[in-house]
C-alpha cells in the first residue's frame, strides 16, 4: 500500500508541475500573438496589388478601409497600359451614393494614367478607396497597380490583439502563481 501512495504522490507532483508549465507556455504564446496583432492594427494597406476593373461604365474596384480615430490614406496608382483611371476616397455615406448613382462628392479624387494620392480620414468609420474607369476607358477591363498605406488604427485587429495580450498576461500570471505556490509547499 505504501508503494501505491508513493506512486500517486509522484503522479500528483508530475501533473502539478505540468499545469504551471502549460499555463506559462500558452500564456506566453497568446501574449506574443496579441502583440503581433496589436502592432499589425497600425499597418493596413497593400503593396503593388493588381486591381482589375471589369469592362463597363458601372464597374469599379473598391478597397474598404476601417479606422479607429482620425487617419490618413496615401499611396500610388498606375495603369501599365496607359489608360485613364479615376481614383476616389469616399466616406461611407458618399460611397453609398456613388454606388447607387455613380456620382458623389468625395474626400479626395484624382484622374490619370498614374499618380500619387493622399487623403485625410476625418474620424472613426469605414472609408472606401475606389478605382474606376477614366473617360473613354470603360469599354475594356483595366488592370491597375495600386500601393497604399493607412496611417490609422484598424479596429478589428486591435479588438482581437488586446484580448490576446490580456489573456496571455493572465495565463502567465496564474502559471507563475501556481509554480511559486508549489515551490513554497
Amino acid at each position: 500500500m505504501g508503494g501505491g501512495r508513493a506512486f500517486l504522490s509522484r503522479s500528483s507532483i508530475a501533473s502539478a508541475l505540468k499545469v504551471p508549465t502549460v499555463l506559462l507556455f500558452v500564456g506566453g504564446m497568446m501574449f506574443l500573438s496579441g502583440q503581433g496583432l496589436f502592432a499589425a492594427s497600425f499597418f493596413q494597406g497593400a503593396d503593388g496589388a493588381l486591381a482589375t476593373i471589369p469592362a463597363g461604365s458601372t464597374w469599379a474596384y473598391v478597397y474598404p478601409i476601417k479606422v479607429l480615430g482620425a487617419g490618413r490614406v496615401f499611396g500610388d496608382f498606375a495603369d501599365p497600359a496607359g489608360g485613364l483611371v479615376d481614383l476616389f476616397v469616399f466616406g461611407a455615406a458618399q460611397y453609398e451614393s456613388f454606388r447607387l448613382d455613380g456620382t458623389s462628392p468625395s474626400l479626395y479624387s484624382a484622374q490619370g494614367a498614374s499618380g500619387s494620392f493622399s487623403a485625410d480620414l476625418p474620424g472613426s468609420g469605414t472609408y472606401y478607396l475606389v478605382l474606376a474607369h477614366g473617360d473613354g476607358f470603360q469599354y475594356w477591363g483595366q488592370a491597375v497597380r495600386v500601393s497604399y498605406r493607412v496611417a490609422g488604427i484598424q479596429p478589428e485587429l486591435l479588438g482581437i490583439g488586446l484580448p490576446f495580450v490580456a489573456v496571455g498576461i493572465a495565463g502567465v500570471g496564474i502559471g507563475l502563481w501556481h509554480r511559486n505556490r508549489r515551490a513554497a509547499s
